[in-house]
């Protein structure tokens, strides 16, 4: 399992093409803090898309994503966005609601509703 320092990806990942909403709640999510913007909403430990909790960071820094049972491509996106800010390589594949973990094997896992640990965050260290 991959632990990170938080914020150390996050500036570097911002220049990159992604939208403003993104980058403002899911960036305040991953650094433990509460954010609001549109339909999308961050209480500090659960980040929310239209009032469903679709990623969640554990005390112990586990962090868990879940589509909630909506296969959009606003869902898609958001979670895309947050494997990018947090500098990992996996993808939420819409075609058929996969998560691709380890890009070396191309090896897919269903996303179903259930909740997915992706990696380990470390709070609080500054870049």
């Amino acid at each position: 399992m991959m632990a990170l320092s938080i914020p150390t990806y996050l500036n570097q990942y911002r220049e990159q093409t992604m939208r403003q909403i993104e980058s403002e709640v899911i960036g305040a999510f991953i650094k433990g803090q509460k954010a609001k913007k549109d339909n999308t909403q961050s209480t500090g430990n659960t980040l929310f898309l239209h009032g469903h909790a679709i990623a969640k960071i554990d005390e112990d820094g586990s962090v868990w994503v879940s589509n909630a049972g909506w296969e959009s491509r606003t869902t898609q996106s958001r979670l895309n966005a947050l494997c990018t800010l947090l500098g990992i390589d996996q993808r939420v594949c819409t075609r058929k609601w996969t998560m691709r973990i380890d890009t070396m094997t191309e090896n897919d896992i269903p996303m179903g509703s259930g909740w997915h640990l992706i990696c380990q965050v470390i709070r609080g260290v500054s870049a």
